[in-house]
């Protein structure tokens, strides 16, 4: 009986350890991420290796913190449990063994009702922490929970009754539990790192949740600098209850780099006051000034110090300083990231840093959007045609479908190029944008003439698009033109960088057009002029 019991005991405990070590890191695939011939309409040559990329290729050693449900209906109780959410990713991103979903897109299925499963396969992790706040005058009370996400089982779980005032050590130990759940052997500088992670004030987070949720619709509405103006307030707050609040810093520059490029585009924006122009500058290096003082890490600042760069007109070292950037491990890419690499050498660090980028965020358009444009410098058509379509099956992105035709057309599938923009591109004024430059890519200059006059009778002067649209009809002499007048705008440098970013024509101006872009791009260090991947018959130059 003795052996008996020895053998089932050895065998059982064989099994546990299988289970518990030798399958840890086989990938979860979710099943909308799978790539195929046949789900993509494209033939693929026999041996030809589909990469499977983003959310598809994390291990199961990856978690999601899923947004925590408000149980008490306070006025800021919703985003007291926001901040509490991102506190916990805020510490779990810090340990270099775990793959943790960024804050956008594991908050991305908040009020949706999905099961926890679902959601762990959109999201391609391998499992889930959810819970629940309740507020009740000073008390708070913490449900929290770890689960496997292939079968639900529950790995960890506890409840806590506490003081507001104790919220940091909850979510501290909270973090360092599901790490340790998640055989995750925490040293004391780790935990240290996971303490310092995040704001550890209960009322900045709750501003910058409130900020953050105007700062995400302007992004998304056509009032944009009315909504920026009014996240800022936000932000502001945030940053008085906690002055080393570097994400802060940043969502508040963005209010000052739309009005700036705005500008430089020659748009009319109601919104934005002759005052905000003037103060646009200051308030930039200002914001970027002390999100790089207060950067919770070396990469962080390395990120910060580039957009800073660019956005400052402070171009010397500039490449250097965009090839640091894109070398930065993780899952953080700089925001203007492509503008200083696509066209100047660094196509494939570019979208090497969006690849990574997309295993932290796999639902989100942005990461994609550069890939398949980082593929058309790259001069691989068909890659981009896959990444695009991989996306477009669950994202509405006319960004991604705009780069997706532009694919299209390189690949020399002209007329299936000009079905999607007639039947997928929704927003008008990018299917017209589209519409023009395939007229421009055949050849057609009267049809693309005739769209260009549509877009400015419909939404105003834009001096950068008419630039784009000058250029791939061939227009030299007008091209040169809008350049020079761009030039001569505060921040002029940004629209003329994002006009060679989006043409892929080659150079779309003539330096000599452009002697404030010229005299900056020299102290650079990035070469001119930008390769030409896609041809424009109609331009010669």
């Amino acid at each position: 009986m003795h052996r008996s019991i020895i053998v089932i005991v050895i065998i059982a405990l064989s099994y546990f350890a299988w289970d518990r070590f030798a399958t840890r890191d086989d990938p979860v695939i979710p099943a909308h991420l799978e790539i195929s011939s046949a789900n993509t309409g494209i033939q693929v040559d026999p041996g030809e290796t589909i990469e499977v990329t983003g959310a598809a290729a994390v291990g199961r050693n990856s978690v999601a913190v899923l947004p925590f449900i408000a149980e008490s209906n306070g006025p800021d109780d919703d985003y007291f449990s926001a901040g509490f959410s991102e506190e916990i990713i805020n510490a779990l991103s810090q340990l270099p063994e775990l793959l943790v979903t960024a804050r956008s897109s594991a908050f991305h299925f908040k009020g949706q009702k999905l099961s926890t499963q679902d959601i762990a396969k959109r999201l391609g992790v391998g499992h889930i922490v959810e819970g629940s706040v309740l507020r009740a005058g000073g008390q708070l009370r913490i449900k929290a929970q770890l689960l496997r996400a292939e079968d639900g089982f529950q790995l960890w779980s506890e409840h806590y009754d506490r003081r507001t005032e104790d919220t940091f050590a909850m979510q501290a130990d909270i973090a360092q539990k599901v790490a340790t759940a998640l055989n995750v052997v925490l040293d004391e500088e780790q935990r240290a790192r996971m303490r310092r992670a995040g704001v550890h004030n209960v009322a900045a987070y709750t501003a910058y949740q409130k900020g953050l949720e105007l700062y995400t619709r302007a992004h998304s509405e056509i009032n944009q600098i009315s909504l920026l103006r009014q996240a800022n307030e936000y932000f502001e707050k945030s940053i008085d209850e906690a002055p080393d609040f570097t994400d802060a810093y940043l969502l508040h520059s963005d209010l000052y780099s739309h009005i700036l490029i705005s500008q430089a585009n020659g748009q009319i924006d109601g919104n934005i006051r002759k005052e905000d122009v003037q103060k646009a500058p200051a308030a930039l290096e200002f914001d970027y000034d002390q999100a790089i003082r207060q950067a919770s890490s070396t990469d962080q600042r390395h990120l910060a110090e580039y957009d800073r760069a660019l956005l400052l007109g402070e171009w010397r070292g500039l490449a250097s300083l965009s090839a640091r950037a894109l070398d930065t491990p993780g899952c953080q890419v700089a925001l203007w990231a492509q503008l200083a690499s696509t066209a100047y050498g660094q196509a494939q660090q570019l979208r090497d840093a969006y690849e990574r980028n997309t295993k932290c965020n796999p639902v989100l358009a942005r990461p994609w959007i550069h890939i398949v444009r980082a593929d058309l410098w790259l001069a691989q058509p068909q890659r981009a045609i896959r990444a695009a379509e991989s996306r477009l099956k669950t994202m509405n992105s006319p960004s991604l479908t705009a780069a997706y035709i532009m694919a299209l057309a390189m690949a020399g599938r002209m007329e299936q190029a000009e079905q999607v923009t007639a039947s997928s591109l929704q927003d008008d004024r990018e299917r017209l944008i589209s519409r023009a430059l395939l007229a421009a890519i055949r050849g057609d200059e009267e049809l693309a003439s005739r769209l260009q006059d549509m877009i400015l009778g419909r939404y105003g002067p834009n001096d950068f698009t008419s630039l784009l649209l000058e250029a791939a009809r061939g227009r030299y002499n007008e091209a040169n033109r809008l350049a020079s007048l761009i030039d001569r705008r505060p921040a002029g440098y940004i629209a003329l960088m994002q006009a060679v970013y989006l043409c892929t024509c080659g150079a779309p101006f003539d330096l000599e057009a452009t002697p404030v872009f010229a005299s900056m791009l020299a102290d650079s260090g990035l070469p001119w002029p930008p390769a030409k991947p896609i041809e424009f018959p109609l331009k010669d130059w």
